[in-house]
């Protein structure tokens, strides 16, 4: 009896060092981040959707493929309604959630601010293991005069674990 003890004993120290190991494993794998952000006013886009826009981010997919997650928050002045989107390894501009940016062009040069947050699934067009580059997209609604000019922004995305 008292050798069956030992043994079970032994193996409840080796479940519980094996169950913090991995415990400890997990929380320092930290979330892959990439963020860029315009310190500058004035980038300028015109013309009907779909463009591509200056900012991209680059996320490296792990061998099992995690959702992203990916923001973009601006300043915007707009002579029409836009389309803000994003376009994933030199895919075509894809819609992964909200996108209108209304008209907002005052005369006292005020900007408006939006924020969106897009959601890439594993298996969404283009997504691969490995190095991904999402670069921001969009275009006017209307005219091939629409025009938007963006004021401060960040672009963030972030693989969720």
């Amino acid at each position: 009896m008292k050798g069956l003890f030992r043994i079970n004993q032994r193996s409840l120290v080796f479940a519980t060092v094996l169950v913090c190991l991995l415990a400890a494993a997990s929380i320092a794998a930290p979330a892959q981040t990439s963020v860029v952000r315009v310190p500058y006013q004035g980038e300028t886009h015109t013309g009907l959707c779909c463009s591509n826009w200056d900012a991209s981010v680059t996320v490296h997919e792990p061998q099992k493929p995690l959702p992203i997650v990916v923001t973009f928050s601006t300043d915007y002045r707009a002579t029409a309604p836009f389309f803000a989107a994003l376009r994933i390894n030199n895919g075509p501009c894809t819609f992964y959630g909200p996108t209108y940016l209304p008209t907002f062009n005052p005369d006292d040069f005020t900007y408006s601010s939006k924020t969106f947050q897009w959601i890439i699934l594993p298996g969404d067009y283009k997504l691969a293991r490995g190095r991904n580059v999402i670069q921001l997209c969009g275009g006017g609604t209307s005219s091939a005069d629409d025009s938007i000019e963006l004021g401060f922004y960040t672009l963030s995305a972030h693989l969720q674990r």
